[in-house]
């Protein structure tokens, strides 16, 4: 096997890291945050925004439970479903916490197996338990499901386990160089684990069946990071400019001896959501640049598999590559396409603030894209 470096790996952050913290932003005032958004956002349709949003969650949350209560919104009758589904106690919290509660206990039922089982008495349940407990929220479900039973029928057949040749040296260490420079935290771990146990079996497990698990973790740890990320700010970003069209129609108002205050005091609040809105414009930039460094990595992964031509099935792997790079690629996509919306955001509030008495337009430039 020619040998591969995969250290442009090392561009990844943390961010991939897969935590799932709960939005709790309470807004003290309650107008639609459609309404809000589409006072600053120029000609296109706040609706339609946050309709994209919620097909995204429909076609690619990694949660059944967020799927299903996305598509229930897209079809439903109601005029203001969609934005309803992703105001703060909607749809998507509700269907948040469904998932969350599903998520624990699938992790009871697997862990319970493998306290409960060894490799010498249940064999295949204790393998393709340990298998699960590093899956995606997918795998874990449907192991849970169906996958247990299957496994405690083969090993009532007494189906033996399937014993690894020995593993190459280069194999051996490909798996060493991605657990130092993996593509994504997942991965890493995955790989890691291989390595400190080291046998064949182990090895042949992450090629078979952990890399391609793990790969699916890190998307979709990216995938669920990002909707919390994006729905914190728009809630976020949705209170500043109820407050600021206030502070506008104060000023529009004041008395001409209380004029200048009020346009203060109007300019300081259009310019902290424009603030707040290069913020997020930012942080859509940096997703951008993860994303893209992941769809070169699992390129350069298919590039080499489909050259390499020890025991392992690179075929598979080939092409679990390809399409891991190309979900990356949608992801990078998409950052680019809120990034470019986030920036008509910032580019409205500013004019609103620059437009008023006593602004300085050159104080706070647009941010780049």
């Amino acid at each position: 096997m020619p040998g591969f470096t995969l250290h442009p790996f090392t561009l990844l952050t943390a961010s991939t890291v897969f935590m799932i913290l709960p939005v709790t932003v309470q807004p003290a005032i309650t107008t639609p945050i459609n309404a809000a958004l589409h006072a600053v956002a120029g000609p296109s349709d706040a609706t339609d925004r946050y309709r994209a949003l919620v097909r995204r969650l429909a076609d690619n949350d990694p949660r059944w439970e967020v799927q299903t209560a996305a598509w229930s919104a897209l079809i439903s009758d109601v005029p203001t479903a969609v934005t309803d589904f992703l105001s703060p106690g909607g749809g998507y919290e509700k269907a948040r916490a469904r998932a969350s509660q599903n998520a624990s206990r699938n992790a009871l039922v697997i862990s319970r197996t493998i306290s409960t089982t060894t490799a010498t008495t249940s064999p295949i349940v204790h393998l393709t338990a340990i298998r699960a407990s590093y899956g995606t929220l997918a795998e874990k479900d449907r192991y849970v499901r169906t996958g247990l039973k299957e496994a405690q029928d083969l090993d009532a057949k007494h189906s033996p386990v399937e014993q690894a040749r020995q593993q190459a040296q280069q194999d051996r260490d490909y798996v060493a160089d991605i657990a130092l420079h993996g593509s994504g935290a997942w991965v890493r771990a995955a790989a890691q684990r291989a390595i400190q146990k080291s046998t064949d079996n182990d090895i042949q497990e992450f090629f078979k069946y952990s890399w391609a698990s793990a790969a699916g973790c890190d998307l979709q740890a990216f995938r669920m990071n990002l909707v919390e990320q994006d729905l914190a700010y728009r809630h976020r970003l949705a209170q500043l400019i109820v407050l600021a069209q206030q502070a506008q129609h104060a000023y529009e108002q004041a008395s001409e001896a209380a004029k200048a205050k009020a346009a203060a005091e109007a300019r300081l609040a259009w310019s902290t959501a424009a603030d707040t809105a290069a913020a997020t414009q930012a942080s859509w930039l940096a997703n951008q640049q993860l994303a893209a460094a992941q769809a070169q990595s699992w390129q350069q992964v298919h590039d080499f598999a489909v050259t390499a031509s020890t025991q392992q099935d690179w075929p598979t792997i080939a092409d679990n590559a390809a399409g891991t790079s190309g979900s990356w690629s949608d992801e990078v996509a998409w950052a680019q396409s809120q990034a470019a919306e986030w920036t008509a955001v910032y580019e409205s509030a500013k004019a609103s603030a620059d437009a008023l008495p006593g602004a300085n337009p050159t104080v706070s430039p647009s941010p780049t894209a």
